[in-house]
C-alpha cells in the first residue's frame, strides 16, 4: 500500500514530501533519501534546497557545515556534537568513498553500521549520486525514498524530480517503490480524495551564500580527489615499470653474502651457514625473503 501524507483543506500540496519527512521525525525516526541524476541535472541544488525547507520556521541550522563529500566528513560531522535533532545532512558524490565495488571494505562496513543505527538521533540524511547502484545494496536497503531527476526549468528556477517511496522486501529480495498519496477534502466534500505526487518541482536553493560556499567547497573537494587520483596512477607507472624492468628491491647486507655464495656456486643451505657464519634456518628464512623480493636461486642451479 502506498504511504499517504494527509493535509488539510485547503493547504497547499506542492511540499507534501517536506511534510511527510517532517512527520517521520516526529514519530522518532529519520529520513534517508537518494537524489539520483546526471553531473549538471540539478539534483546538488535540490538537496540544498530540501534542507533549506526541512528546516525552515525551526531552531536547526543547515548551512555549508552539513554538505559533506566523503564518509569521514560524515563522520567527523556527526561525532562532533553540533547537530541537533531534526538536522539535514547532505552526502554529495557518495560514490567517491562508498562504492558498491567495495562492498567488504571497512569503509562499507563503518557507513552501514553508521546509518542503520542513528535512527534516534532524528536527522534527515541525503545522496546526491548519479547513479543509485553505485551504492552497494545493504547500503540501499536502508533508503526511504529515491528521487530522481527529470529536468530543469530555467525559467521558473526549479528541478522537477520524479518521487517514490523506497521499502525492501527481505522475504523476497526486491525493492518496492511506490508513488506518496496525498489525502485530502475538497471543500464541500466530507470524503477525502486522494491523489499520487508522481513529480515535485522543487525550487533552486533560497540562500545564494549557501551555494556559491558548496561550490567552493566541491572545487577544493574535487581538486583533492584528482590529486589523490593522479599519486595512484604514479604509484601504479612505477610498479609497472619495475615489472617491465626486472628492477629488484635492494637486499640488506647478509642478503647479499648470501647473492654471492650463490654466484660462485655455492647453494647448499648449510655450506651457505658455514660460509658466513649464521645459523641454517636464518639462511633459509632470508631466501624465502630473497624470491619475494626477485632473486631466483634456481637460475644458479642452472648454471652449476
Amino acid at each position: 500500500m502506498a504511504k499517504v501524507m494527509y493535509i488539510k483543506e485547503g493547504a497547499d500540496k506542492k511540499d507534501s514530501w517536506i511534510r511527510y519527512m517532517r512527520n517521520k521525525l516526529k514519530k522518532n525516526k529519520n529520513n534517508i533519501i537518494s537524489i539520483v541524476g546526471s553531473t549538471g541535472s540539478g539534483k546538488t541544488y535540490s538537496g540544498i534546497s530540501i534542507g533549506e525547507k526541512m528546516v525552515k520556521g525551526t531552531k536547526v541550522e543547515f548551512g555549508i557545515e552539513n554538505i559533506v563529500f566523503s564518509l569521514k566528513g560524515l563522520m567527523r560531522l556527526i561525532n562532533g556534537g553540533k547537530l541537533t535533532a531534526g538536522s539535514v545532512i547532505l552526502f554529495d558524490e557518495p560514490q567517491c568513498s562508498i562504492s558498491s565495488r567495495d562492498f567488504q571494505t571497512v569503509a562499507n562496513k563503518a557507513f552501514n553500521q553508521l546509518i542503520s543505527t542513528f535512527r534516534a538521533k532524528n536527522f534527515t540524511l541525503i545522496f546526491c549520486t548519479p547513479f543509485e547502484d553505485l551504492l552497494d545494496k545493504s547500503t540501499r536497503k536502508l533508503f526511504h525514498a529515491v528521487l530522481t531527476t527529470k529536468g530543469i526549468d530555467y525559467v521558473n528556477k526549479t528541478v522537477k524530480l520524479k518521487c517514490k517511496t523506497s521499502d525492501y522486501n527481505s522475504h523476497y529480495g526486491k525493492f518496492y517503490q511506490k508513488f506518496l498519496q496525498v489525502g485530502y477534502k475538497p471543500r464541500g466534500r466530507n470524503k477525502y480524495v486522494y491523489k499520487k505526487l508522481k513529480m515535485w518541482n522543487v525550487s533552486y536553493p533560497a540562500s545564494q551564500e549557501l551555494v556559491d560556499l558548496y561550490e567552493e567547497k566541491k572545487s577544493n573537494f574535487m581538486d583533492e580527489l584528482n590529486r589523490n587520483i593522479e599519486d595512484k596512477l604514479d604509484a601504479y607507472d612505477k610498479k609497472e615499470k619495475m615489472k617491465i624492468t626486472g628492477k629488484k628491491k635492494e637486499l640488506t647486507p647478509t642478503q647479499e653474502k648470501i647473492l654471492g655464495c650463490w654466484k660462485v656456486g655455492i647453494l647448499n643451505q648449510y655450506a651457505i651457514a658455514e660460509e658466513i657464519k649464521v645459523s641454517q634456518t636464518y639462511i633459509s628464512k632470508l631466501e624465502g625473503i630473497m624470491r619475494r623480493k626477485g632473486y631466483d636461486k634456481d637460475i644458479y642451479k642452472r648454471k652449476a
